[in-house]
């Protein structure tokens, strides 16, 4: 009877899915980790989530990373993703629109003067590997300030972020996502860059080819579709 138990007892003790590997845009990771959440209440199914800049993921998925769902923070990667050999064709999706928001960490009644005005270092994203960044240079462009100022790059917006939040830089562009993130940002301490001041940031999905688990990816991506969860991701501050 040991062995019996012994194997019974392996039997229950093997995963009964599968792990999904996703790699995810800074900006959207505590956001997935929430969604991520519900849908392995809901389903048994574990989701690994890793996390950078949509340049320096771009760049490991092609060099062969094991991801099987890549959520990148702009559209141009996940169509080249999706046109090269690592990604399945016809497997792009829209899973949110981003916003971009310029925050002095001690600041009151923010607003676009504040910006126009405002002396000093800015923290920003790299734009050459994060969307954000690049919407922030494009923001700085379309108001021809981009040469007044001198800049500290994060390597992706959370990074970003944390320049401003520890007070190591006093202001800089950061996602509204991430602003909602974290209560002791009052509403005034920001301001909401409008869209037409920057191309749009739309955040796109494309399924991985070398992923051998792909029914079970696609139903992932179907539940971020939902009516539920855009809901729930409209109000993390996104469009």
């Amino acid at each position: 009877m040991k062995p019996l138990l012994l194997s019974l007892a392996l039997l229950t003790t093997e995963p009964v899915h599968a792990a999904i590997n996703v790699a995810v845009a800074s900006n959207f990771k505590q956001t997935l980790s929430e969604i991520a959440t519900l849908y392995q209440r809901q389903n048994e199914q574990v989701i690994l989530i890793s996390s950078a800049s949509t340049g320096t993921l771009y760049n490991q998925i092609t060099h062969g990373a094991p991801f099987d769902l890549f959520l990148s923070a702009d559209s141009e990667r996940a169509k080249l993703i999706e046109a090269s050999p690592q990604g399945v064709s016809g497997s792009r999706f829209t899973y949110a629109n981003g916003r971009l928001a310029f925050w002095v960490r001690n600041g009151a009644a923010i607003n676009q003067q504040t910006l126009l005005d405002y002396k000093g270092r800015l923290a920003i994203a790299n734009p050459q590997l994060a969307p954000y960044g690049l919407a922030a240079k494009q923001t700085l462009l379309y108001l021809h300030l981009w040469e007044k100022f001198s800049y500290v790059q994060g390597a992706n917006i959370s990074q970003t972020y944390q320049f401003i939040d520890s007070g190591n830089i006093d202001a800089g562009f950061v996602a509204y996502s991430l602003l909602l993130q974290h209560k002791q940002n009052k509403q005034t301490s920001y301001y909401l860059i409008p869209d037409r001041w920057h191309a749009p940031i739309e955040q796109q999905g494309v399924l991985l080819a070398n992923s051998t688990q792909k029914v079970k990816v696609q139903q992932f991506i179907d539940y971020l579709r939902s009516d539920s969860i855009q809901l729930l991701i409209h109000e993390k501050g996104y469009l």
